[in-house]
């Protein structure tokens, strides 16, 4: 085979491993609940370690999200339902529940993943944003969590995590200032830029979280506009995918990650 031939094919080789022009450059990516809630064809469970690790095996990931609750004994773990038995082994909720006990529970799905404490995750964030969905419940109809003991466990999580940063979705509105005291980014929860421009807190905040469909291209505008950070969330089906990118948030939490990037790097 002479030289001029191989020559051609390592160029072959090179340019078809290139990646298509990003065509929202404004916009970075990132996993809801690590690597999409609720996906029935999904590889693995949502706020799994399983699900983790696979975000962060793409090197253009830049957000990880993750659905937190506080348990009876005081320790984030990573769970989105209300209820236990809905996708787990278990009853009951986790604020209701012990440590020793939600450590031996584990998802009803085909890789039986187990339930994982915040602090199960790997330390070493590698600079990208692990974004907390703080579920405030404190799994009675209508009580909260406590605060003395959520703020000692958001201490612990800011003196686990090195190189990157910690990132907190507020739906309340609690405590802010002092969140923000704890050098924690801060984002609210939101329905649209009304509901997040108008909250008296704003001013606090670093920056709003919107379901896709909540929210047209100007909500996301407005709230840029203002020098805050618009996050989208829910999105699924490359028709959600492409309006959500079309909006040019900040971020993008997708259910697809794969799909998403596909979608980017035309």
């Amino acid at each position: 085979m002479n030289s001029k031939y191989l020559i051609c094919l390592f160029l072959l080789a090179l340019f078809s491993c290139k990646k298509g022009k990003d065509r929202y450059p404004e916009t970075q990516i990132g996993g809801h609940a690590c690597a999409g809630l609720h996906v029935s064809s999904s590889n693995y469970h949502d706020n799994t370690l399983e699900a983790y690790k696979y975000a962060r095996s793409f090197e253009t990931i830049r957000l990880v999200e993750v659905d937190v609750q506080l348990s009876k004994d005081g320790t984030f773990w990573l769970f989105h339902d209300s209820k236990l038995d809905e996708e787990s082994t278990g009853s009951g909720s986790v604020p209701q529940s012990a440590d020793a006990y939600l450590s031996g529970l584990k998802y009803r799905s085909l890789e039986k993943e187990k339930l994982i404490r915040l602090q199960d995750l790997p330390a070493d964030l590698k600079g990208i944003i692990l974004l907390i969905d703080l579920k405030e419940s404190d799994g009675t109809a209508s009580g909260l969590i406590d605060s003395t003991r959520m703020f000692q466990a958001l201490t612990e999580a800011r003196n686990y995590f090195t190189n990157g940063n910690l990132c907190l979705v507020t739906n309340t509105g609690r405590f802010v200032s002092s969140i923000k005291q704890t050098g924690y980014g801060l984002f609210l929860n939101a329905f649209n830029s009304n509901h997040f421009l108008n909250d008296e807190q704003m001013y606090l905040m670093d920056g709003v979280v919107f379901q896709n469909s909540d929210v047209e291209a100007a909500d996301v505008i407005a709230v840029k506009t203002m020098g805050k950070r618009a996050i989208l969330y829910n999105v699924r089906s490359p028709k959600g995918i492409k309006s959500a990118l079309k909006k040019s948030p900040d971020y993008l939490l997708t259910d697809d990650i794969k799909a998403t990037f596909i979608e980017k790097y035309k």
